[in-house]
């Protein structure tokens, strides 16, 4: 196999062979399950996707957040297929085996201080889960709290905690009711239009209100927040923001949770993205790139905590999975190398993007850090009217100029940028020029 090349467009997506594997999907896959690109997709390597049709794609998003040194780095597949020879399952609940444990000893030594071990999981949302149970039987408490534009999963307690209706809530009730939803520190989207570190201490004070309610007061077990939010459309807060929330919590005896699952691991230019805000979380999930492609989640926190739940009261038969965790370890070293270079590369998708809001008004915002960004669409400037229809318009634009982008925000109006940290920095001055040329065809409606 020749190393791909992109991006290259040689049969207009989607092409015969695409549409013939979403028929074969709407014959065999719930509906519940959405697909975002009408394309199949049958190669990647690097920063390039391939389809069916032979179209290569530069990917910037990484299957959401998950390729964070690009698609199959060579020392992740060497380390996967190694462990393949050697062991594929046993169950940590059986009998330990060197993986689980030395991926957890790794990241107690990338974590931020203090966080000294961990649960090895499948996904992101187990992991939420499990770092709630420990957050409860720890604080002997049970309410929750959590911000409406957050996404934290997709069980049942993790939509309960994400505060966005459809398509994540809407049916699925009811709800865990021991949650609050707050507003998160969104200084764009602020009604007062007050500076960032006023929204910031403005939010930790109307969440101290909340947790302070007749039901609530002295209930509240942990407060679970996103450095950077991804899903609600790559929102950074205030510097101000995550100190006050630290403050408040140890002032209150509440489990503070950082939900790394698509912030941490290298994304915003830190091993974990709590480090921009100068804050040490009590609990810390992980999912998403650790698995280097596999799937992964994991809880990392102070070994007081950790160690609060009963024997036998946590696990799940293939969490921390032998193959994972080598694939894991070798993804954390590839990330590490890699994370020097996402300062130029930060550089450069801010300048292009706060030169693609110069010139176009349907642009609200361009923010972002690190290798983790957004456009944010709207109809007017002034109102901030969210603009969908923009917003998807680029995306099914950007496919037919050999992008491949996600939508994200709580209005479904933002498209999203989760670029390889290690993507060449030409290649991604090439993308970003195919970016603007797919947002002037899709203003002039010519997406589809």
């Amino acid at each position: 196999m020749k190393t791909l090349r992109g991006p290259r467009i040689v049969s207009v997506p989607p092409g015969p062979k695409s549409k013939a594997a979403l028929a074969r999907k709407e014959k065999f896959i719930t509906n519940g399950v959405r697909v975002a690109l009408p394309i199949d997709v049958t190669w990647a390597e690097g920063p390039f996707v391939r389809d069916a049709d032979g179209n290569v794609y530069v990917d910037l998003g990484g299957g959401i957040g998950v390729q964070t040194a690009g698609h199959r780095p060579a020392s992740v597949i060497r380390a996967a297929k190694a462990q393949l020879d050697r062991l594929t399952h046993i169950s940590y609940m059986v009998a330990t085996y060197a993986g689980y444990t030395d991926l957890a000893e790794r990241l107690a030594e990338i974590a931020p201080p203090g966080l000294t071990k961990s649960i090895l999981l499948n996904s992101g949302s187990e992991a939420i889960e499990n770092a709630v149970k420990i957050a409860r039987v720890a604080t002997k408490r049970a309410w929750l709290v959590s911000f409406k534009t957050a996404f934290h999963g997709r069980t049942l307690l993790d939509i309960s905690l994400t505060g966005k209706e459809k398509p994540y809530r809407e049916g699925f009730g009811p709800l865990v009711r021991e949650v609050l939803l707050a507003d998160y520190a969104y200084p764009y989207r602020d009604p007062e239009g007050r500076a960032p570190a006023e929204v910031a201490k403005v939010r930790v004070e109307e969440l101290e209100r909340m947790i302070n309610q007749p039901e609530v007061a002295g209930r509240v077990a942990a407060i679970l927040a996103e450095p950077v939010q991804g899903e609600g459309g790559m929102i950074v807060p205030p510097k101000e923001f995550f100190p006050l929330l630290r403050n408040l919590c140890d002032r209150y005896g509440i489990v503070l949770v950082d939900d790394e699952v698509q912030a941490g691991m290298g994304r915003t230019g830190k091993m974990w993205a709590i480090e921009n805000w100068n804050t040490v979380p009590d609990l810390l999930v992980s999912g998403k790139a650790v698995g280097g492609g596999l799937p992964f989640g994991g809880v990392t926190g102070k070994a007081a905590i950790m160690d609060a739940p009963g024997p036998a009261s946590l696990g799940g038969t293939f969490g921390g999975n032998p193959v994972v965790c080598a694939a894991g370890l070798a993804a954390v070293d590839e990330i590490e190398r890699a994370l020097p270079k996402t300062k130029k590369l930060e550089r450069l998708i801010r300048k292009r993007l706060d030169e693609i809001y110069e010139g176009h008004e349907r642009v609200g915002e361009a923010r972002g850090i690190g290798a983790m960004w957004a456009l944010e669409f709207v109809k007017d400037r002034r109102t901030k009217e969210p603009d969908v229809e923009l917003a998807k318009g680029l995306q099914l634009a950007g496919l037919r100029n050999g992008l491949i982008l996600l939508t994200a925000g709580f209005y479904n109006n933002c498209i999203r940028l989760l670029p390889p940290i290690n993507i060449p920095l030409p290649l991604m001055e090439k993308a970003l020029d195919l970016l603007e040329d797919s947002l002037d065809m899709a203003l002039a409606g010519k997406a589809s």
